[in-house]
């Protein structure tokens, strides 16, 4: 999908604004070639009242339908594809009690089943979609299959009216707005959830760009001044708006807004235990709640918890699909070639996730640097291939892309503190891939290097330190095979090349030519520790080439008094003074 970002002479749009009504002209912001419906430019332009985002094409598409997500990309949206967290952050400030929610446009329903299966609440949904039809066959929701409005019969309000990335897809939002308004009537509270349409720019990851742009869907992209200009013209008295990422959650009514909470961790986790326990779950369905939990468990500290849940996930793998996660540099990454169904056919949805969360428990339980560079690696390799696979058919996936990141930042950081040579893989990533390569925007290869070299330093062993320092000579083209190539060999330790070099000169001139190397790498200023290092190596080494004048001159200039106080250093330069 080709983004381009117009400049300001760029021709402005007049048309009403769907959120204020401001007749325009509003200013083009973004044109999607030939990705919008029959093939046609999908074109964004930015109101200059509200600041709201919305497309020229106010058609969308039609929701209704019977039929539901063949089986990848069910699984996919069950183990990976919905926001799980996400779509009940904003339910945080709900307690339990006899309240009834009303879900507009959930599709599967999972708040709903939240509320229900936690809180003790009744929900009713409304969404037209094939999907609401899975939910309630797996959850036994009480789903209306037609869309909510204001025509809709309501014997009494709603408690809650809660619509989680819907309104964005709504070609008038006034009456949609409206209609959640009358599901609440004055007494209860609206809740809703949108890409904020400020995070459309060409700043943003594309793993997060493309689902916020998802042409031919997402009609309005509501800025936050918009979001509450459009619920206070809805009748509503009391509107919060708040930003986070890149999203907006709103909160309205015309009683006490309650207080901003974050979602509790432990209600997130009694969710996922207890439909973890519901018997004959679907497998994907059950592999998506697992992997959820594992996340919460790391994430919360919990890591031997963690490590035993990952062994229970991976029984399960081999089961489908006759791969072992427990062997990393086994898996196979699919061809560059296959097709998403391909792709979701032979591997989990959440394949990198698992392998990067079991690389953090390598790394902080079982402390084993070379393990979890194994498991960051095949995960940093997984995403790209996944998302790759799943682009042709417009779906992109922001958690997998940010994962993909991680993974390779920890891996690199592992691999090295196992005294792997991962230089030419840096460099590579440094100067970037290429449409082949491993998906990564151009600012995180920017910033990898210093972050890399941030957690080394933080190691305090300055040999750990001067390989993630040490630029390669030369760099390759192909950063996956280099990828690949480190995970398949195991990561042997290779020699630290510039103390290597000190430690086996033959001659002073080597020692100072070595020692020089290390002093002029790129950041060697910022690591102390590494030159210190390479300056007790020359002192040593110059005294047992029988250089004892120079090793004595160097310790003078250097007026050192961590050497002055080591004691290598001190015996060394008492053999030359009895020497000479």
């Amino acid at each position: 999908m080709q983004f381009i970002w117009p400049d300001e002479a760029a021709e402005p749009v007049a048309c009403p604004c769907p959120v204020c009504a401001h007749p325009g002209p509003h200013k083009m912001v973004l044109t999607l070639p030939e990705s919008g419906p029959k093939g046609a430019d999908w074109r964004i332009v930015e109101c200059p009242d509200c600041l709201s985002r919305f497309s020229t094409d106010r058609a969308g598409a039609d929701y209704r339908g019977d039929e539901v997500p063949d089986a990848p990309f069910l699984h996919y949206y069950l183990e990976q594809g919905a926001g799980l967290r996400s779509m009940l952050e904003p339910l945080g400030f709900a307690e339990p009690g006899e309240r009834r929610m009303l879900e507009i446009g959930g599709g599967f329903g999972f708040p709903s089943d939240y509320v229900q299966t936690v809180l003790g609440w009744k929900a009713k949904c409304y969404d037209p979609s094939g999907l609401a039809v899975l939910g309630r066959q797996y959850l036994g929701l009480d789903i209306t299959r037609d869309y909510w409005t204001s025509d809709t019969p309501l014997p009494e309000p709603f408690d809650v009216a809660y619509a989680s990335e819907v309104v964005e897809h709504i070609p008038e939002p006034a009456p949609f707005l409206a209609a959640m308004r009358h599901a609440v009537g004055g007494t209860g509270i609206v809740v809703l959830t949108t890409p904020d349409g400020a995070a459309l720019n060409p700043g943003t990851t594309p793993g997060m760009l493309i689902p916020i742009a998802s042409p031919g869907l997402h009609l309005t992209l509501f800025s936050a001044r918009g979001l509450e200009m459009a619920l206070r013209a809805a009748g509503f008295i009391q509107v919060r708006v708040e930003s986070h990422g890149t999203a907006l959650r709103a909160f309205a009514t015309d009683q006490t807004l309650p207080e901003p909470r974050t979602l509790d961790d432990d209600r997130y986790r009694t969710y996922l235990h207890r439909r973890i326990a519901t018997p004959d779950l679907v497998p994907a369905f059950l592999s998506g709640l697992r992997y959820r939990l594992m996340k919460e468990l790391v994430n919360g500290g919990e890591l031997a918890t963690a490590l035993a849940l990952y062994g229970e996930i991976a029984a399960s793998m081999r089961d489908r699909f006759g791969i072992d996660i427990d062997q990393p540099q086994t898996l196979t990454v699919p061809d560059a070639a296959i097709g998403g169904r391909e792709w979701l056919s032979a591997l989990p949805g959440n394949l990198t996730g698992l392998l990067y969360f079991r690389a953090v428990l390598a790394n902080n339980v079982e402390a084993d640097a070379r393990r979890a560079a194994l498991f960051a690696g095949a995960a940093a390799l997984m995403g790209p291939s996944l998302r790759r696979a799943i682009r042709p058919l417009g779906i992109e996936d922001g958690e997998t892309e940010a994962l993909s990141m991680a993974a390779l930042h920890l891996h690199l950081t592992a691999a090295i503190g196992a005294g792997a040579d991962s230089a030419t893989l840096l460099a590579t990533v440094e100067r970037g891939g290429g449409d082949g390569g491993l998906l990564l925007p151009a600012r995180f290869r920017a910033l990898l290097r210093g972050l890399v070299v941030a957690d080394l330093r933080a190691t305090g062993n300055s040999r750990i330190l001067w390989q993630g320092l040490r630029v390669a000579e030369s760099a390759s083209d192909d950063e996956v095979s280099l990828l690949r190539a480190s995970v398949a060999s195991g990561l042997p330790p290779s020699p630290v090349t510039g103390f290597e070099g000190i430690e086996a000169a033959t001659d002073p001139a080597e020692v100072r030519a070595a020692f020089w190397a290390i002093w002029t790498t790129p950041g060697a200023a910022e690591a102390p520790a590494t030159i210190a290092h390479a300056r007790k190596l020359t002192l040593i080494r110059l005294v047992l080439l029988g250089a004892f004048a120079e090793a004595e001159a160097l310790f003078a200039a250097w007026e050192s008094p961590a050497l002055a106080d080591d004691a290598s250093v001190t015996t060394a330069l008492s053999i030359a003074a009895s020497a000479r």
